[in-house]
């Protein structure tokens, strides 16, 4: 299916194969992207059963494509992604989507961050992502805006923005009434479970409080008085900081210093 002239260079495809992706899921993401279409102006184009010819060169530009970094392609730890563990296009578990622009391969769904368990983004998270974003670039990627979980990422790759000697254990821990963003371990054995935000507000210090941490300790089998907790943020508005204080939670706020040419 070829939709109309678009004023985006960005072009999606969505690939499944009929009798093997799961039919609720293919449904979904074409009402996603007739949403899309209504709202954005984004074009798609739709692609069932292709040839082994065309698999083969889909693989081989996805694999081009996660090869800068970016991104994760390839199936393992439980994550059912773009390709196989024998890095066939894996279509068991939903569409298969490709983001082009001026027709080269900038992103594919389902994917993972690199080096980071628990951060599977299939193709209907993404649409649903696209379709209630507040900004037209949302597809060029150069210029998506930068996010809680982008701001996750790098404090995963970059523990000492929080602190020296820090050891990662997990993201989006599951406890009762709440879900727990990151866990750190400290050089005294403490867990730091943190929250990120991009800009901290009052509301935030609720979100911090209603973590059970009873529930955690119980789960990681630790004394409750070995936990800390921690917000970690680019700004922040309000009395947060003095809350903060009051409720025994730490605040991290992340700054870019210019130490090269100023005026």
């Amino acid at each position: 299916m070829n939709d109309s002239e678009s004023p985006h260079s960005i072009e999606i495809e969505l690939y499944f194969i009929p009798d093997i992706t799961p039919a609720k899921e293919i449904e979904y993401a074409y009402q996603l992207l007739q949403k899309l279409k209504e709202l954005k102006k984004i074009n798609f184009k739709i692609y069932e059963s292709i040839s082994d010819k065309e698999s083969r060169e889909l693989e081989e530009e996805i694999r081009i494509a996660a090869a800068r970094g970016k991104f994760k392609v390839v199936s393992g730890g439980g994550a059912a992604l773009v390709l196989s563990g024998s890095k066939k296009l894996n279509h068991l578990h939903g569409p298969i989507l490709i983001v082009r622009r001026d027709q080269k391969v900038v992103q594919v769904y389902p994917r993972g961050e690199p080096g980071l368990k628990g951060s599977r983004i299939s193709t209907n998270d993404f649409l649903s992502e696209a379709l209630n974003s507040n900004t037209d670039d949302f597809f060029d990627i150069d210029l998506k805006t930068f996010t809680e979980q982008d701001l996750r990422n790098l404090v995963i790759r970059r523990p000492s923005l929080i602190e020296e000697n820090l050891t990662f254990v997990d993201v989006e821990v599951n406890i009762d009434s709440a879900i727990i963003d990151l866990v750190f371990i400290d050089a005294e054995n403490n867990h730091l479970v943190l929250e990120f935000k991009l800009n901290a507000e009052d509301k935030t210090i609720g979100q911090v409080t209603r973590y059970n941490l009873d529930s955690y300790a119980k789960l990681m089998k630790i004394p409750k008085n070995k936990i800390r907790k921690g917000i970690v943020t680019l700004g922040f508005t309000g009395q947060i900081q003095d809350a903060c204080k009051s409720n025994n939670i730490e605040l991290y706020v992340l700054k870019f210093e210019n130490i090269g040419f100023s005026n």
